[in-house]
């Protein structure tokens, strides 16, 4: 699959939102490619150097824009899944293009389902709860963000996880370590040691 790609110092990941400014040409040459085709976008992490190109983005889709107070294009987003970058080449303009292959999002699991799971101990429940709960509270600042996530997603710790490393100020090399994980578990680990 081959993606026009937005490289960024943020993270975002599957079922996340955010919203950008776009200013320059190529990047307004993506963003009309993205709704004419319907194929989106890959947005990608930059590493702490702020230049080098982590090698998993995330597909990501166009779901509302606007012109801004200050006359930019401003767009919303939101993440569709995760993917690894094969190759990249660099158009005229500098807009970048990657060949991509799609990865597996986390699994899901539920923090409610896991009184009927004897494996998971009491303690760890209370961990999931507590991220969930915390991240609801913080996000319950940005109403505009809140309103696009269902009180069933706070439900689902994986997905919880990934909201954490969204906003968490983590360093992108801190960050690309738990998104390169199979599954949430690293990333659990990491932001209750932070956020406890």
């Amino acid at each position: 699959m081959i993606i026009p790609i937005f490289p960024l110092p943020i993270c975002l990941l599957p079922q996340g939102y955010t919203q950008l400014r776009i200013f320059e040409s190529r990047y307004k040459r993506l963003v009309s490619e993205s709704l004419k085709s319907g194929q989106g976008f890959g947005l990608c992490m930059l590493a702490d150097d702020k230049k080098t190109i982590l090698p998993i983005g995330t597909l990501t889709e166009i779901i509302d824009f606007e012109t801004l107070d200050d006359g930019l294009l401003g767009i919303s987003v939101q993440g569709k899944q995760t993917f690894s970058i094969n190759q990249i080449d660099v158009e005229h303009d500098g807009l970048k293009r990657a060949d991509v292959t799609l990865i597996d999002s986390w699994p899901s699991d539920l923090i409610e389902a896991q009184v009927a799971q004897p494996h998971i101990k009491p303690l760890e429940r209370k961990k999931d709860q507590f991220l969930s709960k915390t991240l609801k509270q913080l996000l319950q600042q940005y109403p505009q963000h809140l309103a696009h996530y269902s009180d069933d997603n706070f439900n689902d710790i994986a997905w919880v996880c990934q909201r954490w490393l969204e906003v968490i100020p983590l360093s992108a090399k801190e960050k690309y370590q738990c998104i390169n994980s199979h599954d949430h578990l690293l990333a659990k680990s990491f932001l209750f040691d932070i956020i406890k």
